[in-house]
């Protein structure tokens, strides 16, 4: 994650390496120097109980990841095995395109790269749930 820019803006929490850390000044913008940095904002976090979709659980099994829960490299696997059936559920090139890129990203250990193209899935799988009233 070295050069890493962050927007944080007044009241956002971060959990960074396991610490939460809150922003309680003005909005400020920070650069992650640090490689191997465990950080995710927890805005975007996805409770484990909201997490009912199959890319719900996987973006959660991700932010775990992210923070440093659990054994990261069985989490990426268990993530990059379940790549394989959403490839078989969403039929439009487009998210397959996304599942193909979530997939490269596991692959070559770039965890938030890999979240943000699951945070574009989840807005897919949601409107096709819309769709069909699920």
């Amino acid at each position: 994650m070295a050069g890493l820019m962050l927007k944080v803006p007044t009241g956002d929490r971060l959990s960074l390496n396991g610490a939460v850390i809150e922003n309680v000044g003005r909005s400020a913008r920070l650069r992650l120097l640090t490689p191997g940095t465990q950080l995710l904002r927890l805005r975007d976090a996805i409770d484990p109980r909201e997490a009912d979709t199959p890319v719900g659980r996987l973006c959660h099994a991700l932010q775990m990841i992210l923070v440093g829960e659990g054994d990261s490299e069985a989490l990426r696997s268990e993530t990059l095995a379940a790549l394989q059936p959403l490839r078989h559920a969403f039929v439009e090139a487009a998210d397959r395109a996304c599942i193909d890129e979530i997939g490269a990203h596991l692959q070559e250990g770039r965890d938030y790269q890999a979240l943000r193209a699951l945070g574009r899935l989840r807005k897919r799988e949601a409107a096709i749930l819309m769709r069909h009233g699920a």
